[in-house]
């Protein structure tokens, strides 16, 4: 059983001494820590009358002056002696560093929360890229100088169609060369692109296929494809290359009529995203058992985490992921170069 004196609090027990090096200090303070009034206590000496020796003490008391006084008058501070060495209260700030602390406090959990919700905001801009990393990452030069074996005329293509505001839209070379590369692994022949843009992959899918390869380009804008058409032919490609403009559906539907389905070796989807699952769909058809079907824009750079209500397109991609990932009719691979791509193996 506890005595008295070992259950007292802490804080009786162990009493807090507050001292001030003045009355200054005190009243900036704002301290209020006894119920005795506000003054201080000034011990004079007095002198007994004929040199008798020193007389009885005497104490006076002196209100402080107003500027001094508390803000509240029935709650006053003692004033101590000035000590040599100042003692802040042990738990007691100075209030400016009280709100300073607060403040920052709030100010690190708002980043934090907005962090978690919007990681752009930690990570780099909100705007959209093309490449995950971006293009002007020494990281990213480093791939491409370690890994980027890219035909000259590509090269030029490529930086012809990097002056145009929409040359972002282009496919990251990385990618073009990874797609060339999948085509010579299977021995590709037949390809078929939806979405053409200048021509860039077109073009490195027609320098990976053999003379008697073919490339079906589908777009429906030709402007764009004007620009790399003169570089299909100095490349000695165009001949592999039949680009036809009207709606990608319109084609893939032709050439399901024509009896190619299950004629084609490769598929590289790269248009209007609302449309991508019925690409998808007729793609697959067309490709033989062990095709393959490349998707571009799978990440949306990152967008898919959350697709906002009115982004169609976001959704539209998002949908498409969910629906992959449970298609048994494929085995797939989403993979996080340019803004991802998944690549789907048609069993």
């Amino acid at each position: 059983m506890l005595t008295e004196s070992r259950a007292q609090p802490l804080l009786h027990r162990y009493p807090i001494r507050h001292t001030f090096p003045s009355r200054e200090d005190a009243a900036s303070l704002n301290l209020s820590l006894s119920r005795r009034t506000w003054h201080e206590r000034e011990t004079e000496t007095t002198v007994r009358p004929g040199g008798g020796g020193p007389g009885p003490p005497r104490t006076t008391r002196r209100t402080a002056p107003p500027h001094l006084a508390p803000p509240w008058p029935h709650r006053t501070v003692p004033l101590a002696v000035a000590s040599p060495r100042p003692e802040m209260p042990l738990f007691s700030v100075p209030k400016e560093v009280a709100v300073g602390t607060a403040m920052l406090g709030v100010a690190f959990a708002t980043g934090l929360l907005a962090g978690k919700r919007y990681p752009s905001l930690l990570f780099g801009t909100s705007k959209p890229h093309k490449s995950i990393i971006g293009k002007s990452s020494p990281l990213w030069q480093y791939i491409l100088d370690h890994s980027l074996r890219e035909h000259p005329i590509l090269k030029k293509l490529r930086l012809l169609t990097a002056e145009y505001p929409w040359g972002k839209m282009m496919v990251s070379c990385d990618q073009a060369q990874l797609m060339a590369n999948l085509i010579k692994l299977i021995k590709a022949k037949k390809v078929i692109e939806v979405g053409v843009l200048t021509g860039y992959n077109a073009l490195s899918m027609a320098l990976a296929l053999p003379d008697n390869g073919r490339v079906i380009a589908c777009d429906i804008n030709e402007d764009y494809a004007k620009i790399g058409k003169p570089l299909w032919k100095e490349a000695g490609v165009d001949h592999k290359i039949d680009l036809r403009i009207k709606p990608a559906t319109q084609t893939l539907d032709e050439l399901l009529a024509g009896g190619e389905a299950e004629t084609f070796d490769f598929a590289f989807i790269d248009a209007d995203k609302e449309s991508y699952n019925e690409y998808y769909e007729k793609c697959l058809r067309l490709i033989k058992k062990g095709g393959i079907i490349a998707i571009d824009n799978v990440l949306r750079c990152g967008m898919v985490l959350k697709p906002r209500k009115d982004d169609l397109a976001t959704q539209s991609i998002h949908h498409l992921n969910e629906k992959l990932v449970r298609d048994a009719r494929v085995n797939i691979s989403m993979i996080p170069m340019g803004d991802g791509v998944t690549l789907v193996f048609k069993l």
